[in-house]
């Protein structure tokens, strides 16, 4: 194997990972180079390198790819301006607010969390707005910017995101809402494994009719 090509592997995963106030499954991995900022992640999930990730809540079984955006703060739109110098945000003093002087104190409502439910996957560098709910089961699609919330089991994808189709008939969506298969032991789940390729013969074996 090409050595340049190990030494900057070894590089990328050195950087080190920003964990700040969150909660983490000890199951669940955060690779290098992402931040994690107020929340929390659920058993079994992964988020890859370089996410940036404030104030949400994500559920197990997880996939979430390379350089994605969730939640974060929003500037004021109906303000006269959307600069940060007219406003009081935490932590943010005259030089860290992006300018040189800070010409008001104005308070700013504060951002609403962003909740991601089980089982869903975000692709590469997607955008998810703060507040937003994403459904269990939901595919975010890469580069998707997704500004409303997404209905458990939809496929979505584009700027601004919108629904493609949804991944299963609305019975059989039903169906793995109401089994909660995430939060099943270990041992069932295993046992269950052997189904994962056909949702119909899985749900028979958990017996959810």
């Amino acid at each position: 194997m090409n050595i340049g090509y190990l030494y900057a592997k070894a590089l990328k995963k050195l950087r080190g990972k920003c964990i700040l106030n969150s909660h983490i499954d000890k199951s669940a991995i955060v690779f290098s180079g992402s931040d994690v900022i107020d929340s929390s992640v659920g058993k079994y999930t992964y988020i890859g390198y370089d996410c940036h990730i404030d104030k949400a809540d994500i559920g197990s079984f997880c996939s979430l790819s390379d350089h994605i955006f969730i939640g974060g703060a929003e500037h004021p739109m109906q303000w006269v301006s959307t600069s940060p110098v007219f406003q009081k945000v935490k932590g943010v003093t005259e030089r860290g607010s992006g300018a040189s002087i800070k010409l008001a104190n104005h308070e700013v409502e504060v951002f609403k969390r962003t909740t991601i439910g089980n089982d869903v996957w975000i692709g590469h560098a997607a955008v998810i707005r703060t507040g937003i709910t994403i459904g269990h089961g939901a595919v975010i699609g890469s580069g998707a910017v997704v500004t409303k919330d997404v209905p458990p089991y939809a496929i979505v994808g584009g700027i601004p995101a919108q629904i493609i189709r949804y991944r299963f008939d609305e019975q059989t969506i039903d169906r793995l809402i109401r089994s909660q298969w995430w939060e099943l032991p270990l041992d069932t789940l295993k046992t269950c494994a052997k189904h994962i390729t056909d949702p119909i013969r899985f749900l028979e074996e958990l017996g959810i009719d």
